[in-house]
């Protein structure tokens, strides 16, 4: 659900949200429509992963990698001083969060 709503607020909410963020930078629509329709997408694998772990195992690999990578942009973002500290609460540390989260279900013996 974390990767759904945050697809659909940059989809249709971010104008709304980002001045509570202090989130400046909107980038092209083009863009923001990727990146948007991208976290649903993801949130949806996950929603696959949660049901058939076993079948779906690939797409939690692929998300835990982009959930650190994630973190790491925004951590890079904020420490160079182009992304507020809420957003790097928002997004950075909320996607490590579940990157840690993931680690650790795909480092158990047996997840189901």
């Amino acid at each position: 659900m974390y990767n759904i709503l945050g697809g659909v607020t940059v989809l249709f909410f971010l104008r709304l949200i980002a001045p509570l963020i202090y989130f400046n930078d909107f980038g092209p629509g083009l863009f923001r429509m990727f990146v948007g329709g991208t976290a649903v997408l993801f949130g949806v694998a996950y929603i696959a992963v949660l049901r058939d772990y076993r079948r779906n195992h690939p797409l939690l690999v692929y998300g835990t990698v982009l959930k650190y990578w994630a973190f790491g942009i925004s951590l890079f973002g904020f420490l160079t001083s182009s992304l507020s500290l809420q957003v790097l609460l928002l997004f950075g540390v909320g996607n490590l969060i579940f990157a840690a989260l993931f680690t650790h279900c795909l480092l158990r013996p047996d997840p189901s």
